[in-house]
């Protein structure tokens, strides 16, 4: 019977002393910020061990085990491992780690495992915690406008410059110009100027976070609309990797600009047009067209004159406009003649434009130009006497 005792009391010392080495301390805490994690960034990890045992725990020994989507970021102040060293009876003790997410992690919760070494139970102990991984999400936007410049009564394609600035992939993504009206207090509707022409939407499979990519939609101009800017609204609607439809309204600006179309005419021509006689003339110079001319400058040529002021600037020319140039011109030759104007400008695209204006002048010779002011008055007297004389020598004879 001792003989019985004495074994079960030894098995028990036995198995006292066996828990004792197999105890480990335990994370009584478990946190992590910023909560949710977000992808692509780094949390901070912070754990809290407790020995709840009546001995110290020697050499303890935190380590977080990298598994997707987390990968510790070991620094001088926060390794990994973590090296706690002794915690006394019923202690506690602290380890922080960096944790940085792959930005390829999706919307969900991962699990982190964490383990835990003693000088005991050098194998440890290992425990997963959860960690919610959010702020995955696509967004689309309408970046630029390619082309956005347009003319009344214009039919054209416009490309819309689209980059998904979010984490995920957008599947699915329509893009679509809506044709609204307005509506005025008299309950009258007032259509746009500018409206979506045929298919009014652009579809793309999908795009990647980052990447950029263009829409084409076709648009048509009312040949009425009014020379300025327009605000349109642009219908972006797109898919995330769960399937839920997010739409949103962007607005671009489309301008309408007037196209410049400027003409030249002699306006008049004083003295006589003869060969080798100075004249002065008069051009006149217009702008038939809705957009204006800016820094208009206009240089005369003719191969068969010499011209005193060739060239001359006129400044702008809006719709409408007109002006004048006036130069002395010395003709070489009789015959008709050809005064070439060309007239360079800027429009609403900045760029410089040249128009060239054939106009048609007829020198004269000094014969042809008619008689000489002086001469007319001799022979208007002598007229005058004539008639005179004629008449008092009638009433002589009566």
């Amino acid at each position: 019977m001792k003989l019985i005792q004495r074994g079960i009391i030894f098995v028990m010392i036995i198995m006292l002393a066996c828990g004792a080495y197999a105890a480990m301390p335990q994370i009584s805490q478990f946190t992590y910020t910023p909560s949710p994690a977000v992808p692509g960034s780094t949390i901070t990890v912070t754990i809290q061990l407790e020995n709840n045992n009546d001995f110290i725990m020697k050499e303890v020994t935190a380590q977080i085990t990298n598994e997707y989507p987390f990968s510790v970021k070991s620094t001088d102040a926060q390794p990994n491992p973590a090296q706690l060293g002794n915690i006394d009876k019923f202690g506690k003790a602290q380890a922080q780690f960096t944790v940085y997410v792959d930005p390829s992690a999706e919307n969900k919760t991962y699990t982190l495992p964490i383990e835990i070494i003693t000088a005991t139970d050098t194998t440890g102990l290992k425990t997963n915690y959860s960690i919610t991984v959010s702020g995955k999400e696509p967004l689309v936007k309408v970046l630029n406008v390619l082309e956005n410049k347009l003319l009344p009564g214009e039919e054209k394609e416009i490309t819309l410059e689209l980059q998904n600035v979010g984490t995920s992939p957008a599947y699915d993504v329509l893009i679509e110009m809506k044709e609204d009206r307005t509506i005025t207090t008299a309950g009258s509707v007032v259509e746009r100027d500018i409206v979506p022409l045929g298919a009014a939407t652009a579809y793309i499979p999908g795009i990647n976070p980052g990447e950029k990519k263009g829409a084409v939609l076709k648009v048509s101009v009312s040949s009425t609309a009014t020379v300025k800017t327009y605000t349109q609204p642009i219908t972006v609607s797109y898919r995330n990797s769960g399937g839920t439809r997010t739409t949103d309204t962007s607005y671009i600006g489309l301008s309408v600009f007037g196209k410049v179309e400027l003409d030249a005419t002699l306006k008049e021509k004083t003295g006589i047009v003869a060969q080798g006689q100075k004249s002065d003339i008069t051009l006149e110079l217009f702008n038939k067209g809705l957009g204006k001319a800016e820094f208009v400058l206009v240089e005369l040529s003719s191969e068969t004159a010499t011209i005193e002021k060739p060239k001359q600037f006129i400044g702008s020319l809006g719709p409408n406009d007109v002006d004048t140039i006036k130069t002395p011109i010395v003709f070489n030759t009789t015959g008709d003649h050809i005064l070439k104007a060309t007239i360079s400008y800027q429009d609403a695209d900045a760029s410089i434009k040249k128009t060239v204006i054939e106009i048609p002048i007829k020198a004269q010779t000094a014969g042809d130009g008619g008689m000489n002011p002086l001469i007319l008055l001799i022979v208007i007297v002598i007229i005058v006497a004539l008639v005179w004389n004629f008449k008092f020598r009638k009433k002589g004879k009566k």
